[in-house]
């Protein structure tokens, strides 16, 4: 995966702090996330075996590279981690 910019990080960031995020189901495989941002809901799934996360959003399908949503998401599966 490509470079982060700061700007999807601090919305990451943020969108994390606010608490639009959440943890929705988890298996043995995958853990999914719903990501709320100001317009829409978006989708976020983290693959345990291969360690990499996608999204739904249309940064993610153009660019391939974390969005602020798997950043959010990411924070969240890290601060559960931690407990």
């Amino acid at each position: 995966m490509g470079e982060i910019s700061k700007r999807t990080e601090r919305k990451g960031y943020w969108l994390f702090k606010e608490g639009k995020v959440n943890r929705d189901l988890e298996t043995d495989k995958r853990v999914h996330f719903l990501v709320k941002s100001k317009e829409q809901e978006h989708f976020v799934i983290f693959d345990k075996t291969k360690k990499e996360f996608s999204c739904d959003c249309e940064f993610y399908a153009l660019h391939l590279k974390p969005c602020s949503h798997i950043i959010a998401s990411q924070m969240c599966l890290n601060e559960q981690k931690d407990k």
